[in-house]
């Protein structure tokens, strides 16, 4: 399984009047630990699709706990549970700094090619990066 940590700072304009976090943004801060997830590997979005391979988001889950709030710093916990094949299933949690678990939830992405703009399996240089990760069977 891979796992990777990224904190970041909630930033005021991502809160209501209360000063709490508006929902939409825990699926901006997955992104964020999946951008930082894939940079720690080798792999910035970028480079993905410079090497001709779009990741659209397929399906998006999230589980709502408790709130965070403005000026907190939160952590985010990306996980890889199983290889990528066709699809690629991101699990994340967040976590405020006394260690609460705010949400939890996962990102669905698929594998295209960019030119085509058709389904492709997950590409080899995907797999070689993760293949570490996950147990020979």
């Amino acid at each position: 399984m891979f796992i990777h940590e990224t904190e970041l700072d909630v930033r005021y304009y991502e809160t209501d009047m209360m000063g709490i976090v508006h929902h939409s943004n825990y699926i901006r801060y997955f992104e964020c630990g999946r951008n930082d997830a894939l940079i720690s590997v080798g792999l910035p979005i970028w480079k993905i699709e410079e090497m001709g391979v779009m990741t659209p988001v397929i399906r998006v889950e999230c589980n709502y706990k408790h709130s965070a709030k403005n000026g907190e710093r939160l952590k985010i916990v990306t996980m890889i549970k199983e290889p990528p094949m066709a699809k690629i299933i991101i699990y994340n949690e967040i976590f405020n700094a006394q260690g609460q678990l705010l949400c939890y939830g996962s990102v669905t992405l698929g594998f295209i090619n960019s030119v085509t703009r058709k389904a492709i399996r997950a590409p080899h240089f995907f797999l070689d990066k993760f293949s570490k990760y996950f147990d020979k069977q």
